[in-house]
């Protein structure tokens, strides 16, 4: 992505992720932020010095710009940016943009190669295109949340805002496919993409289900909401950890089987019969017999055992057991950033691992304003002079350096 500038007008997750996979791969990610407050994200979480500890990853590698474009003279220096950028990302809601001189049609009119990747809620069409979104009500409408959790129970999120991260990941493929387009055609193209698509997507076989056999799928625990036969588990251990086994297959059930047998706990009638690997009562069974038998060990007993009959099995971590781990270590999964205040700040590396063009994490998420004088001198080429008169008049800064 290097050589590629992105000016990012987005705010919160979805379009900041997108931007920031990008900035991972060497694009010039300008973000713009409004002078008072910057981007919500800051001040999300636990807090590291002046900004949140999240904001130095989803920030990473972009160059912070303060401008209020809602001022004639803001505007005008946006519209400079993007006159020498090649994407353009935001996720206001629809028509916000277009009132301030920011639209997809005003910018495709007088830059026809741009790129634009819109992000919202509900998208620029339909009859919810006007209402609110955020990633919780994106999961919900996308069926994901429904699917989630114990039958017996109200359904629940996941711990983390998927609908945005699926959305930023959905949103930068987009922008990929854009790029080779105009690299083929010389004509930009606007991206409309939202909240409740990427997750809609990616569970993708419950309308086919619902449509052709007239079944609506319903959460079922650790299990596939569509299919009893399979053995997912999330197993207590001794230790108050948990391990999980999954057998989605014939041949997996039989090695869980297999184990059992081995261990004294099921007879050898259970394993002759393959037929009875598709009954779901038979499942049951097994699961509540390795449940009670992984509570009996610690998670790694558990784990050598179910490993060495081959059994698809591993740890449920922790954030403590993530950075403690020798396998992520070896793989480089962790990457330890400087950040603007003397802070080592430890963070997911660049995914995924590319031999020829690897990624790289440049620096952390910037201060509020920090690259705002850098940015007006080096591509807009203003003057040391005329940079302060924009500082003094409010349509910029503040100018600060990291």
């Amino acid at each position: 992505m290097s050589g590629i500038r992105v000016i990012e007008l987005g705010h919160a997750l979805a379009a900041p992720f997108a931007c920031a996979l990008l900035a991972d791969f060497g694009a010039d990610v300008i973000k713009i932020e409004h002078p008072a407050h910057g981007d919500s994200l800051r001040d999300m979480g636990p807090m590291l010095d002046e900004s949140s500890a999240w904001w130095s990853v989803t920030g990473r590698g972009k160059r912070s710009v303060c401008v209020d474009f809602k001022k004639a003279e803001g505007l005008h220096i946006v519209k400079g940016l993007i006159r020498q950028a090649d994407i353009v990302v935001e996720n206001f809601r629809p028509g916000v943009l277009d009132r301030a001189g920011l639209g997809w049609a005003a910018l495709h009119e007088q830059f026809p190669a741009l790129i634009m990747l819109s992000i919202s809620g509900y998208g620029r069409g339909g009859p919810y295109s006007d209402r609110p979104g955020f990633g919780k009500i994106a999961e919900a409408m996308s069926g994901a949340t429904h699917l989630t959790g114990d039958p017996a129970a109200p359904p629940v999120h996941p711990g983390y805002s998927l609908g945005d991260a699926t959305t930023g990941i959905f949103g930068a493929f987009g922008v990929l496919l854009a790029l080779r387009h105009r690299d083929a055609t010389g004509e930009g193209q606007l991206i409309d993409l939202a909240l409740y698509e990427s997750l809609l997507r990616m569970v993708e076989w419950q309308v086919p289900l619902h449509a052709v056999l007239g079944q609506t799928p319903v959460r079922n625990g650790a299990v596939f909401p569509f299919e009893d036969a399979f053995l997912t588990d999330v197993c207590a251990t001794a230790d108050g950890e948990s391990v999980v086994v999954s057998a989605a297959t014939t041949k997996a059930k039989d090695s869980v089987r297999q184990m059992l047998v081995a261990e004294g706990l099921l007879g050898d009638e259970s394993v002759s019969d393959e037929s009875v690997s598709d009954e779901p009562v038979s499942v049951d069974m097994m699961s509540q017999t390795l449940r009670g038998w992984v509570l009996t060990r610690t998670r790694e007993e558990a784990l050598s055992t179910l490993l060495a009959y081959d059994i698809v099995a591993g740890p449920v971590y922790t954030t403590r057991d993530i950075v403690a781990d020798p396998h992520m270590a070896a793989r480089g999964n962790l990457v330890t950033m400087p950040s603007n205040h003397g802070v080592d700040v430890p963070m997911p590396a660049v995914v995924p691992s590319m031999s020829a063009t690897p990624g790289e994490v440049r620096w952390v998420g910037p201060a509020l304003g920090q690259h705002t004088g850098e940015v007006l001198t080096d591509v807009l080429h203003l003057s040391a002079a005329e940079v302060d008169a924009l500082t003094e008049a409010g349509v910029v800064g503040p100018v600060e350096g990291p």
